[in-house]
């Protein structure tokens, strides 16, 4: 069936069908640009300040739209939510580095590219089995830590997975640590206690992981941003994935160890 909704495209509410942006755009390019992925309540977005706030200091690295303000961006969403009636579900935006017909050497200030779309969520599965990804992530880069547009390594490795039968994947650094999942931060359990890679170590700082270290602290449970290698699934009691659209989920196995099972 055909998709009723409105898209926001550079300052204009259009139906998604008729949703384009330029073949010259630096995103479509380059990967030259950020995103939020975001879980609606009852027509409400959940942490939006927190989404707004990575964004913008995404693109203030990327040097793209200084002139973005956060209204900017709270305001086409808000709009996208009524427009298309959305109680239960996602938000999504997206800014570019605009047309540039120069090439990688040639970035000219411009105006950036704007997008923004909503929709329901369908009803999530809820089995997520991971292997250890082959792909390493530098937890180096200035681009660490950041929600580009540009996300080949989380796609190979979501590739490899899916090709050798699991549904996700966790990633290492080039030391051997452990950093995310492929669209999600990653919890450990152990001994009641609650482990998880420090940013030092390249994860997203996960608007979702963020509400949980906080919850857990007012909880009283004893939490870690600690380093850790794959060794520390072998010896978890349990391990679960966090993230604004699956909220936290458990991982039923790592790389063959199974925690249901446990």
């Amino acid at each position: 069936m055909q998709s009723t909704n409105y898209a926001y495209v550079n300052g204009r509410f259009v139906p998604e069908t008729e949703a384009t942006v330029s073949i010259f755009d630096r995103g479509f390019l380059y990967g030259d640009g950020v995103f939020e992925t975001m879980r609606v309540y009852d027509g409400k977005i959940f942490r939006l300040y927190n989404h707004l706030q990575r964004l913008l200091a995404g693109l203030k690295a990327l040097h793209i739209g200084q002139q973005i303000t956060q209204e900017d961006l709270r305001a086409p969403l808000l709009e996208l939510i009524e427009r298309n009636k959305v109680k239960g579900g996602m938000a999504r935006i997206y800014v570019a580095g605009g047309i540039n017909r120069r090439g990688v050497k040639g970035r000219t200030p411009g105006e950036p590219t704007l997008v923004a779309t909503t929709q329901e969520l369908p009803a999530r599965s809820g089995d997520l089995r991971a292997l250890i990804s082959s792909i390493r992530l530098d937890a180096t880069s200035k681009l660490a830590g950041i929600k580009s547009a540009n996300r080949l390594p989380y796609v190979l490795a979501q590739d490899e997975a899916e090709l050798k039968g699991f549904t996700d994947a966790v990633l290492l650094n080039g030391a051997g640590r452990v950093v995310e999942l492929t669209t999600s931060n990653v919890f450990v359990i152990k001994n009641g206690e609650l482990f998880t890679p420090p940013l030092s170590d390249g994860p997203l700082p996960g608007v979702t992981r963020a509400a949980v270290l906080m919850i857990a602290a007012r909880l009283g449970v004893t939490t870690s941003e600690m380093s850790f290698g794959t060794e520390m699934f072998s010896q978890a009691d349990d391990v679960f994935a966090t993230n604004s659209l699956i909220e936290i989920e458990s991982v039923d196995e790592v790389d063959g160890v199974n925690f249901r099972e446990h």
